[in-house]
């Protein structure tokens, strides 16, 4: 890879949000490079793809693009890297599913027909942008999605565009739950969100903050003083909408194919010589971050050393979970948005193969029939017109692709430097 750096992206003048712009900049930069390695992955998750492949290409694009930007401080370099690794989870696998190239997983390969979520973040400096959507194997224009399916993946599309729609400062976060619950009743039951899966606040190295959405609680889960908030301008989220096709909205967890790891804040004085070596590795190298095994330098070693840590508190675990029944689909979206003056904005990029260049892959046969739900999905996300920065400086804009000014003029050109970019175009 060139050692070449590229211009650094320029702060927003003026922006819609209580972010500073340098902080909201640093989460649109994350925002593009993962929304790169994302369609690189999807380019590429073709029949007979092989998983743990796929998964080293999109972790790789990542970090071979994030050392191409912010480079100018030379005394104290800004950390910057992958926020989340990439997974792809497959039919009835939820989510966490990215293998070491010892596992048995490791040769798993992808097949006609085959709904895969793929997952995959990036920071810098700490501001953490994890973009996720689902694609079925093998659809396209000519040979699209129909039936249950489409219904599925349609599904978690319109839960994201509405909970992106529904927010903006004064809301609740209760209110959220109710309208997503209220647009699901449209499927007739055969749709269910999976319970337990928490949309988390985003800070600074921080991805699973204090403020939670739960869009699909359990019975037990309350709605006490604790758990309710009003959204805020500049509340930074990551929406992680989880569905199935299933009866059961339950999941189990998979303890013995976890790859996936996250430092904590807890103190403890390991005892075991790798445990400390590994845990050492951890740091330098993931820092806050989860990261998967395949990062450090010896897996097996790290096998056993993340056992002391995880049960002392140091490391949590990312386990690879699954519905009760095998036979079940699920679907994933993950969007990374920051709450502005009057709405949201999406800091990641609308999902792409829902819309199909142009062309409906998915077509569901369910139309939503209530008015206020329907109105709401058809109105525009983005502000009817950009305000225009100062100095040349850009202007916060939800229309990722039709942003034009010199911050992402000067981030394109990172791109160009690697095969991130051709991948991309060609697809």
């Amino acid at each position: 890879m060139t050692t070449e750096t590229v211009q650094e992206p320029k702060a927003a003048a003026e922006t819609t949000t209580a972010l500073p712009a340098d902080t909201l900049t640093k989460y649109k930069t994350a925002a593009e490079i993962a929304a790169k390695a994302l369609q690189l992955v999807i380019s590429k998750a073709v029949k007979g793809a092989n998983l743990l492949e796929l998964c080293r290409e999109g972790d790789k694009s990542i970090e071979d693009a994030c050392a191409l930007v912010y480079n100018k401080d030379k005394k104290t370099p800004t950390q910057k890297g992958v926020a989340f690794p990439c997974t792809l989870s497959i039919n009835n696998v939820l989510c966490h599913f990215t293998p070491l190239p010892t596992d048995p997983g490791a040769t798993q390969t992808l097949e006609d027909g085959d709904v895969v979520k793929i997952l995959i973040g990036a920071h810098i400096d700490g501001y953490a942008s994890i973009s996720g959507e689902t694609v079925i194997v093998g659809a396209s224009a000519a040979s699209p999605v129909t039936g249950p399916k489409a219904d599925l993946v349609a599904a978690a599309h319109n839960v994201t565009e509405l909970v992106l729609r529904s927010i903006k400062p004064g809301v609740k976060n209760w209110e959220i739950t109710d309208v997503v619950s209220k647009l699901l009743k449209e499927y007739n039951g055969s749709i269910k969100g999976m319970e337990g899966m928490i949309s988390h606040q985003h800070d600074q190295n921080v991805i699973d903050g204090k403020k939670t959405i739960n869009l699909f609680p359990a019975a037990e889960q309350h709605r006490d003083k604790d758990s309710t908030f009003l959204f805020e301008e500049g509340d930074v989220f990551g929406l992680d909408v989880l569905l199935t096709s299933g009866e059961e909205t339950k999941s189990k967890s998979h303890v013995d194919r976890t790859s996936i790891f996250q430092k904590t804040t807890s103190t403890y004085q390991l005892k075991m010589k790798t445990s400390r070596s590994t845990y050492g590795e951890i740091v330098k190298k993931a820092g806050a971050f989860p990261f998967t095994l395949r990062t450090l330098e010896d897996q097996t070693k790290a096998r056993m050393g993340v056992k002391e840590c995880v049960q002392h508190g140091l490391l949590k675990e990312f386990d690879v979970t699954t519905t009760t029944d095998s036979k079940d689909v699920t679907a994933q979206y993950f969007a990374t948005f920051v709450v502005t003056k009057t709405g949201v904005t999406r800091i990641t990029p609308a999902p792409t193969f829902y819309i199909g260049s142009g062309s409906e892959i998915v077509k569901s046969e369910v139309k939503i029939q209530d008015e206020e739900l329907a109105s709401t999905l058809a109105r525009s996300l983005k502000p009817k017109k950009a305000k225009k920065a100062t100095n040349g400086a850009p202007a916060i804009d939800d229309n990722f692709n039709g942003r034009k000014n010199e911050e992402t003029k000067a981030r394109r050109k990172l791109f160009c430097f690697h095969s991130i970019s051709s991948a991309f175009l060609s697809s």
